[in-house]
């Protein structure tokens, strides 16, 4: 019953993370480092993953593992996805807003027709 209450904690972590500001502390990189320092004590000591396994109320330390990992596959997962979809939406502002700066430009000053470099010349000449 316990890994029930962690594993939606995990998710709802992973919500938290969605909705934070992007601009603090990256809280997620610490995350994964907490995760290889625990993986690293779970390859030293293999029988202690087994016991807080127990303790949690799952069957073996091999399942425990696997229920963190799915978890931490998914807070990766939305964590790039919304990165994803803040660049996109960065990506068509600046080209809204690029178009606009040119039809200024061109209601400004309209541009010059491109004239070929003989027919330049030969108008220089006369």
């Amino acid at each position: 019953m316990m890994i029930r209450v962690l594993l939606i904690g995990g998710f709802a972590a992973i919500g938290w993370f969605v909705f934070r500001r992007r601009n603090r502390l990256p809280l997620h990189i610490m995350l994964v480092f907490l995760l290889l320092i625990a993986g690293a004590i779970a390859v030293v000591f293999p029988m202690l993953t087994t016991d807080v396994a127990n303790v949690l109320g799952v069957g073996r330390g091999a399942d425990l593992i696997t229920y963190i990992a799915i978890v931490t596959v998914m807070f990766v997962l939305v964590h790039y996805y919304t990165k994803f979809a803040e660049l996109q939406q960065q990506v068509t502002d600046l080209t809204r807003e690029l178009a606009i700066l040119r039809a200024e430009v061109d209601r400004v000053a309209p541009p010059t027709p491109a004239v070929a470099p003989d027919e330049q010349r030969a108008s220089e000449r006369s």
